[in-house]
Order: structure tokens, then C-alpha cells, then sequence
């Protein structure tokens, strides 16, 4: 089962209708307060950060469901991914750190614990790319972990940014 597609088929459709639905959420949300997140450093960031993250699960769940894919290609395409995740996640990083001033409401201590979180939500994602083209270490089960870790993740990250934003 860890290397077969077909015995994911409901758990990709729903992940892929959960993404969804927290993407709109996630938009009419910033929609309301867009002028506060889009002017912000870190407020605009992780909005944008956040949607990429959750289109990036639905696209996920679409290449999974997609019929007649190898493991090999699905595998490829998961860790084209999870690359592209790295470099934006990085880029992100670099941007909100040139501007960010650690203030009462984010303190060193959060801010390295969101970058650790963040992290290793990225490693594990590398690595089921990886799992998934050389069929060794878990394959879907642990993509599965990683479309979970990524909810959870986007989940905290929109909670931060609503309260925060209300502030």
C-alpha cells in the first residue's frame, strides 16, 4: 500500500476538498483585512506563503488522483514540489527577517520555533519526493504525514494571522 496510488484514493480527495475549502476561507479572510496584511512585512508574507502552501496540497491531491501515473512521476512531481516549497519558504524568510522587528507579540523565541516548524514540515516533505521515486521509507504513508503536518501548519498560521491581524 505504500507505493500504490489506488489505496489513496480517499484520503487525497479528502485532502484535496479540505485544502480547498481552507484556501477560500483563507481568502475571504484576507479579504476583509487586506490593506492591514498586504502593508505589513510579516502579515503579508505569510498570507501568501499560507495559500501557496495550501494550493501547492491541492495539487498534491490532484497529481495523486490523476489515473495512470507512475510512482516515479508522482514521486518527481512531489519533490518538484517540495523544492519549489524550500526556495519560497526561503525567500519568504530572508524577506520578513530584512524588515521584522521582534516586538511583545512575536518574540525570538516564536519566531525560531515557527522557523523550526516550518522546517521540518519541509524536510519531511523532501524526503517523501525522495520516498516516492526510489520506493523506499513509507512512500504514501508518509505523504500522508507530510498533507497532515502541512494542514496543521497552515491551520496555526491562519489562526496567528487573524489574531494577530485583530491586534
Amino acid at each position: 500500500m505504500a507505493y500504490n496510488s489506488g489505496a489513496w484514493q480517499n484520503f487525497y480527495v479528502m485532502t484535496g476538498g479540505a485544502a480547498a475549502a481552507l484556501t477560500g476561507l483563507l481568502f475571504v479572510a484576507m479579504s476583509i483585512h487586506s490593506k492591514a496584511i498586504m502593508t505589513h512585512p510579516v502579515f503579508g508574507s505569510r498570507a501568501v506563503t499560507t495559500l501557496i502552501s495550501l494550493l501547492t496540497q491541492l495539487a498534491l491531491a490532484g497529481a495523486v488522483l490523476a489515473p495512470g501515473q507512475s510512482v516515479l512521476v508522482l514521486g518527481i512531481e512531489v519533490e518538484v514540489a517540495a523544492l519549489l516549497s524550500v526556495v519560497w519558504s526561503g525567500i519568504s524568510i530572508w524577506r520578513v527577517r530584512q524588515q521584522l522587528v521582534i516586538s511583545e507579540t512575536r518574540s525570538a523565541f516564536r519566531v525560531t520555533m515557527e522557523i523550526l516548524g516550518g522546517s521540518i514540515w519541509l524536510i519531511l516533505f523532501l524526503a517523501s519526493g525522495l520516498s516516492l521515486m526510489l520506493r523506499v521509507g513509507g512512500g504514501f504513508y508518509l505523504l500522508a504525514v507530510v498533507m497532515l503536518f502541512m494542514f496543521g501548519w497552515n491551520v496555526y498560521v491562519c489562526w496567528s494571522l487573524i489574531a494577530e491581524v485583530g491586534e
